[in-house]
């Protein structure tokens, strides 16, 4: 569960053991049966050890956030504010929290929803259509549109909105490829899906400049409603951004970001959410949203294809990996991309210079391939490797290194002294007519999908017909442009 930024505000931490040691039989059946486990359970699950306004805050959000209806929420304080005030007169105090001044203190906690809160029947009516809503949203990254139809554009626009929290429609009209965005491997792809053109500024071709902004946004609502609803989603009679926004609060809720940092990352909270406003804003590095933005995406798009890293056991290498999936016969290992880099050093054995190779990061193996895929593959490896996850527990997402990160650490792999020689093993998936590839070398191509229409060998040179469009055509030969400027596109799973 989330934990927050800040929660201790006093030294008094006797009022919680003394509601954990009520006996059943003093308490009433609503008490004992569900406020004080309600109550302790989200002191333990935020990590609260002292009573505080912050602990009555988190609880209250906690229960806001199930949803319970804000009668409900105001009997529960209720009768936690009797339990308080019967603690207070029994003489239980510490002698510590006596002479602090605590217990005068604490006398004053607020125990009701703030009056500036709006939580009410319709907040709780929407929160509950937003937790539903869930179950199909993962159904959104699986609809196959026509890479020409407009209403590929609407489903990606949607995506988008359900990566990035802090972009507004407005700003998906005026997204330009050239733009600086998230660091998050999802965006990029959505960014591939969308290059129709080498030339193409909008990352999202809506007539802009043709048309006035207003009318391009009206349509683009449209779109992106008709596109929920094919996935199974239901909004009711009203649909907005905010309709997008509570999605991914749910969404990142479910990965236990915690809620100030919800509060941070998502400037124009949806009104049904509007009570997160009871938490201050904490700081967040920019690092730091990146990996909350691609943690929250994952739960919408699991089928996306990053880059991820295994620690290899003593004694394994990347061989050993790629013997074992294979005689597993693993169905997707033509689908993984491994990337081991090493580097040649010199040693003099009896006078004579003898060239050797080691890993640039001993027992460290990347691989690229689709998110939905690992778990499956690494069940397959066994004891031979684990993968880095987010956090430190076996339900953590596995954690993707960003696009940017990786590419620069490919190019400057390289670079590390002037007198050694690196070599990159990497096993690619082979790239067959048909095929849609992406080139990335740097020229004013880079980020163009592609087809490959023929393969050719010429004295053990290979050099690739792609077909950029319905009119376009490109020989690419692999003498100018190595092999690793082309990069196989997935295709879903049906």
């Amino acid at each position: 569960m989330p934990i927050p930024t800040e929660i201790q505000e006093t030294n008094n931490i006797d009022f919680i053991e003394y509601v954990e040691s009520l006996p059943s039989s003093d308490i009433s059946d609503m008490l004992a049966s569900r406020i004080i486990p309600s109550f302790t359970g989200a002191m333990h699950r935020h990590r609260i050890r002292n009573f505080s306004q912050t602990a009555l805050t988190y609880w209250t959000l906690e229960m806001m956030l199930r949803p319970m209806k804000a009668s409900t929420v105001e009997r529960y304080l209720g009768a936690l504010h009797t339990l308080f005030k019967d603690w207070l007169g029994s003489g239980s105090r510490t002698a510590e929290s006596e002479q602090d001044g605590n217990a005068g203190k604490n006398s004053t906690l607020n125990f009701s929803i703030p009056a500036e809160v709006v939580y009410d029947d319709s907040s709780v009516e929407e929160i509950k259509m937003a937790a539903s809503n869930m179950k199909y949203a993962v159904n959104l990254s699986k609809i196959n549109k026509n890479p020409l139809s407009i209403d590929h554009t609407y489903l990606h626009a949607l995506l988008y909105l359900l990566i990035n929290p802090e972009a507004s429609l407005s700003d998906v009209v005026d997204m330009k490829f050239s733009d600086a965005l998230p660091d998050s491997f999802h965006i990029e792809d959505i960014k591939l899906a969308m290059r129709k053109a080498p030339q193409a500024q909008y990352v999202f071709p809506l007539q802009q400049g043709k048309r006035r902004k207003p009318a391009i946004l009206h349509d683009l609502v449209s779109g992106i409603r008709a596109a929920t609803r094919s996935a199974g989603l239901e909004f009711g009679n009203s649909f907005s951004r905010e309709s997008i926004t509570a999605l991914w609060i749910q969404a990142a809720i479910s990965q236990d970001i915690p809620y100030s940092e919800i509060r941070t990352i998502v400037k124009q909270l949806p009104r049904q959410y509007s009570f997160l406003t009871m938490l201050p804003p904490v700081f967040l590095s920019k690092e730091r949203k990146d990996e909350i933005i691609n943690r929250v995406a994952g739960v919408f798009i699991n089928n996306t294809t990053g880059w991820y890293v295994m620690r290899l056991r003593s004694g394994v290498t990347p061989e050993t990996i790629k013997e074992e999936l294979q005689h597993r016969k693993y169905p997707h290992i033509r689908q993984i991309e491994f990337y081991y880099p090493q580097r040649s050093v010199s040693k003099l054995v009896k006078k004579k210079a003898v060239k050797t190779e080691v890993p640039v990061i001993p027992g460290i193996l990347f691989f690229r391939m689709r998110y939905d895929k690992i778990s499956k593959m690494m069940s397959v490896i066994g004891d031979l490797a684990w993968c880095y996850r987010t956090t430190n527990t076996p339900t953590s997402p596995y954690s993707a290194i960003p696009m940017r990160e990786m590419k620069t650490f490919q190019r400057s792999v390289g670079l590390l002294t002037a007198d050694v020689e690196m070599d990159i093993i990497a096993s690619q998936p082979p790239l067959n007519i048909g095929d849609e590839v992406i080139i990335e070398n740097g020229s004013p191509l880079d980020g163009q999908q592609a087809v490959i229409r023929k393969v050719r060998s010429t004295d053990g040179s290979l050099s690739y017909t792609l077909r950029l469009s319905d009119s376009e055509f490109i020989h690419w030969k692999e003498v100018t442009v190595p092999a690793s400027a082309l990069t196989k596109v997935d295709t879903p799973d049906n």
